[in-house]
């Protein structure tokens, strides 16, 4: 299997902390995705993380690998079925923030003349207010058996502090303490971005 993704990428990072969790052998290949034409034949959208299997098979987007990945590892899964709605919500969460940062950033490096102040604005509000929510349901992302929850959102935190500011720590204490201990596992040690 080949992982295609960025050296920045949250959403490529929370794919190989998934593969390191579950033991999976994934070779990853870090691209410009604006120069990848070849990834048009995995994946028309060119977007990544995209991954390629051995038979040519491509997948396409982080919560689909993430989920093939559980589905093939033979590990207990990352998807616990006991609240399972709650846990898929809170996965959608943190990846909505990760999303926010993303084009809060994309925004923050265009041309000077061409930025949406008030775009800009409208992100960093979506990052502060879900990270809030957050921390208000915190014990039931913190206190059980590694899950895709804790991943994602574990991403979206580091994230946020690389790309934008790490003000949510001083009012989410529990998530801080939470975030500062899971971001020493070794999976996320090895997908720090350089």
């Amino acid at each position: 299997m080949i992982l295609y993704s960025g050296p920045t990428s949250p959403f490529g990072r929370s794919v190989k902390v998934t593969a390191l969790e579950l033991g999976l052998p994934v070779e990853e290949k870090v691209v410009d995705v604006y120069a990848a034409e070849f990834l048009d034949k995995l994946n028309p959208l060119r977007q990544i993380p995209t991954l390629a299997l051995a038979d040519g098979t491509a997948i396409a987007d982080s919560r689909i690998i993430c989920r093939y990945f559980d589905s093939i590892s033979g590990r207990p899964t990352l998807y616990p079925k006991d609240d399972y709605w709650g846990l898929e919500t809170r996965i959608s969460i943190a990846i909505g923030i990760t999303e926010a940062g993303l084009q809060r950033r994309m925004e923050v490096v265009r041309p000077e003349g061409e930025k949406s102040p008030a775009f800009i604005q409208k992100q960093e509000a979506r990052i502060g207010r879900s990270i809030d929510h957050l921390e208000t349901i915190a014990d039931r992302i913190i206190d059980k058996p590694l899950a895709m929850d804790q991943i994602v959102t574990a991403c979206a935190l580091a994230y946020t502090d690389f790309r934008f500011n790490d003000g949510w720590r001083q009012r989410c204490p529990k998530l801080d303490r939470w975030s500062r201990a899971f971001a020493e596992r070794p999976s996320m040690v090895a997908s720090r971005p350089n």
